[in-house]
């Protein structure tokens, strides 16, 4: 993998279900230690040391063929504590924009990338699913490289 182990937010360990996301809940990840989802927060080094001006790249791939009515709502949030009692939201990840935040079944497969600039210490995204769909195994990664295409 390109990717510097200590950049990836999910793994793609676990299928992305509405069971595995909601349900277990693992899609809100509130512990530098990864969830049994493949989910993390990553501590960015410091209170209020924010990323290079040029920010970063969080990039969303997801590899699979997923059934057309489905959808996923994919959140960046940035905190000041780990377990994100405060939240503030960074960027939403959509790709024709159909709703502002929500990738659509007929999307994928797709490679989604989002530029950040975060000023807080602990970073996370925040996702769930509609029920009983599934986007199967996806990941997300950070990039100090926050270019359109890598």
């Amino acid at each position: 993998m390109p990717f510097d182990a200590n950049l990836v937010l999910v793994d793609g360990s676990v299928t992305w279900s509405f069971a595995n996301i909601n349900t277990s809940n693992y899609g809100t990840p509130t512990s530098t230690t990864r969830n049994a989802g493949g989910f993390a927060v990553i501590d960015m080094g410091g209170a209020g040391v924010p990323s290079d001006m040029r920010g970063l790249a969080v990039v969303l791939i997801m590899p699979s063929t997923v059934t057309a009515g489905d959808e996923l709502t994919l959140i960046v949030e940035e905190s000041t504590t780990e377990i994100f009692t405060v939240p503030h939201e960074l960027a939403k990840f959509d790709i024709l924009a159909a709703t502002k935040g929500v990738i659509l079944g007929s999307e994928a497969p797709a490679t989604v990338i989002r530029r950040i600039v975060s000023t807080l210490r602990y970073l996370r995204v925040d996702a769930s699913i509609t029920a009983a769909d599934d986007f199967g195994l996806c990941q997300v990664l950070l990039s100090p490289y926050p270019y359109k295409y890598l």
